[in-house]
């Protein structure tokens, strides 16, 4: 059995308006042998609440399990980084400010950092809301036209304006909470209830209810606030995540890496339909065909334990030992 050790670490996010620093940790094996050497460092990243506390300890342990150094982190305004840039309080609540451009820009700083402290540039694997910054990213590198990540593996993405078809009601959803004030503080989740309708993130309840039970999990055994790690967002939140849309760059682009597309058949949250839209405009290497996985939902397969997860690791590990 590997011997997986881990570390924190800090590293620097160019937001545009200022630079700051957040906290990170890495997983790797506690010893390289030579075949694990030749592989690439490997940046986890999520979106939302996602980050190192809930997905990204799991996917870096089982990376670093098959050689992997795997750095991930929490996004700004979740959990470790909890207060750096994204969170306030106003009117005795604590709001947080969810960015899909902060989150692209933190991508960044990650591969940034993997480039200096591993000496080359990393693969990064990403997971939902965290596949569409990581987009953002890949798009921005390639339209830099300078070094681009080696390989790059999103996961059950979706574009997140087709996202809001969850909704009871999306059209008087979205009406309603264009209308809010930036600052306004709305609930994390709904799907479109009259009562609710103007949550963030249009979590279905079966959904909702395994991943109460499997991140709160998570993040109280990592000594962290209950998953989601936020009782507000802003309406600015909502506003400016419909309107990140990155997959529009893709379309005769070039300078992009070769990609392994994942989703879940049984995905009724993020629909498989948008993954293998993604890979017929993938403008690169992205296999014969998206990678529809049987019998796997959103996360719930997302343990340990779980022969989907593990064959899902091992798929990674194959395409990017062959590709990257």
């Amino acid at each position: 059995m590997t011997t997986i050790t881990t570390k924190e670490i800090n590293f620097t996010v160019n937001y545009g308006d200022e630079t700051l620093s957040l906290k990170g940790t890495v997983f790797q094996p506690d010893q390289m042998d030579a075949a694990s050497q030749k592989l690439p460092p490997v940046i986890f990243n999520s979106g939302f609440t996602g980050g190192v506390t809930m997905y990204g300890q799991l996917f870096g342990r089982a990376l670093a399990a098959r050689g992997y150094r795997v750095m991930t982190y929490d996004v700004a305004g979740f959990f470790s980084n909890k207060y750096v840039r994204n969170t306030c309080e106003s009117g005795g609540k604590v709001i947080t400010n969810v960015s899909l451009e902060d989150q692209k820009n933190e991508v960044l700083g990650a591969v940034e950092w993997a480039r200096e402290h591993f000496g080359e540039m990393p693969a990064v694997a990403s997971w939902a809301m965290g596949s569409v910054a990581s987009l953002g990213a890949v798009v921005e590198l390639a339209a830099a036209g300078g070094e681009q990540i080696r390989f790059w593996v999103p996961m059950s993405y979706t574009n997140i304006r087709n996202l809001q078809g969850l909704r009871a009601d999306k059209a008087a959803a979205d009406k309603d909470l264009l209308q809010l004030a930036d600052d306004a503080a709305i609930p994390p989740f709904d799907t479109g209830t009259r009562e609710t309708r103007l949550g963030y993130y249009p979590l279905d309840p079966d959904t909702q209810a395994y991943v109460d039970q499997q991140l709160g999990g998570y993040t109280e055994a990592g000594g962290a606030d209950r998953w989601p790690g936020c009782a507000y967002v802003t309406a600015k939140s909502y506003t400016s995540y419909v309107a990140y849309n990155p997959e529009q760059h893709i379309e005769g682009a070039k300078g992009f890496p070769p990609a392994l597309i994942i989703h879940g058949a049984d995905n009724t949250l993020h629909m498989p339909s948008e993954s293998v839209r993604l890979h017929n405009n993938y403008p690169a290497d992205a296999g014969p065909c998206a990678l529809i996985i049987a019998n796997m939902q959103h996360g719930q397969q997302n343990q340990v334990d779980s022969p989907v997860f593990q064959s899902m690791i091992q798929s990674i590990d194959e395409a990017i030992r062959a590709r990257a």
